[in-house]
């Protein structure tokens, strides 16, 4: 008898310790809709179609993390998407026009996306504009130079073979995912096995206390901005690989697409809260949903209802779970 009471203390124990991770609620929905795809059309799990939802989740993806990273400090950055438009021109710009070498050209966008997270940093620290505001200005100002700096025109072709990269595919999978990988693994170690990560958690529990005491607060949010700026551009180089140049209007909707991703894997909002395996179930939720709605034959009139309907359980099944440890103490 007292056996079987220590069995079920330590499942129920078990159970507790998976609910209290941010990602619990995203997991079970990126399951379920696993399940439901593969019922309806058993090609959803053959191996091109995910490679397929693998390379089309990169590019995102890539810029997930960083903004991961800014949420859990408690602030966000919406021009990342303009960032990677601008990066894709200067980068094809630099090959095409000016005949820079490849890794001169990928740098000199790198550090292009670096000046727009310093900028962005300046803003909101020095000039005390929330960074939604500000992060919205600057998405307009950078967005507007990529368009007037080609009037509107995509930059190409890109040298001989320079184009064949964004098909690479070192790992069995494209070059972009891999790079993904990457800066995941990268950007886990910082969180949980650095100092910077304590003090990016520190800032984003609660920012004022965070000035009081030692924490370098400051340095946190502009190293943050200017990584995500970085990545951003990286998604830009990567597509522009796979497009054989540069456009202005690269990374439309990116920005929202990478915090979508981030909340529904349990990133808060509100900073602090958030895991980067939370980050990529998120990833994996919304193009596994994106590419299964196709798969099985959902009208294309139909899609964007369905996707936003399977979004919205996602949220309320981590509300849920939040409300149950709040009552239960956890």
């Amino acid at each position: 008898m007292a056996h079987r009471q220590l069995q079920t203390r330590t499942g129920m124990e078990l159970v507790k310790a998976y609910l209290r991770k941010p990602s619990t609620g995203v997991f079970l929905v990126l399951v379920i809709l696993t399940a439901l795809f593969q019922s309806g059309n058993p090609d959803f799990l053959s191996q091109a179609n995910i490679e397929a939802i693998l390379r089309s989740m990169s590019y995102v993806g890539i810029i997930a993390i960083g903004m991961g990273l800014c949420l859990m400090s408690g602030v966000i950055d919406l021009s990342v998407g303009a960032t990677s438009a601008l990066a894709s021109v200067l980068f094809s710009k630099a090959m095409v026009e000016w005949g820079w070498s490849l890794p001169v050209a990928v740098l000199s966008a790198m550090l292009a996306g670096a000046f727009v997270g310093l900028v962005n940093a300046y803003v909101i620290i020095r000039l005390k504009v929330p960074p939604f505001i500000a992060t919205i200005a600057t998405q307009f100002m950078v967005r507007g130079l990529a368009l007037a700096w080609t009037r509107g025109f995509i930059v190409y072709p890109l040298p001989n073979g320079i184009g064949n990269i964004g098909m690479l595919k070192p790992l069995g999978v494209s070059v972009g995912f891999c790079i993904f990988l990457a800066v995941a693994v990268g950007a886990w170690f910082l969180l949980n096995k650095t100092v910077f990560g304590l003090e990016l958690k520190a800032t984003g529990s609660d920012y004022e206390i965070a000035k009081l005491t030692e924490v370098r607060y400051i340095l946190v949010h502009v190293v943050l901005l200017m990584l995500v700026g970085v990545l951003a551009s990286v998604s830009g180089v990567l597509l522009s690989f796979v497009l054989n140049g540069g456009t202005p209007n690269v990374g439309t909707g990116w920005e929202f697409a990478a915090i979508t991703a981030c909340a529904i894997g349990g990133v808060s909002l509100s900073g602090y809260e958030g895991s980067i395996e939370g980050i990529i179930f998120g990833l994996l939720a919304i193009y596994a949903l994106q590419n299964g709605v196709v798969v099985i034959g959902v009208s294309v009139f139909m899609q964007n209802v369905v996707i936003g309907i399977v979004l919205l359980v996602a949220v309320v099944l981590d509300v849920r779970r939040r409300k149950y440890l709040n009552l239960e103490g956890l």
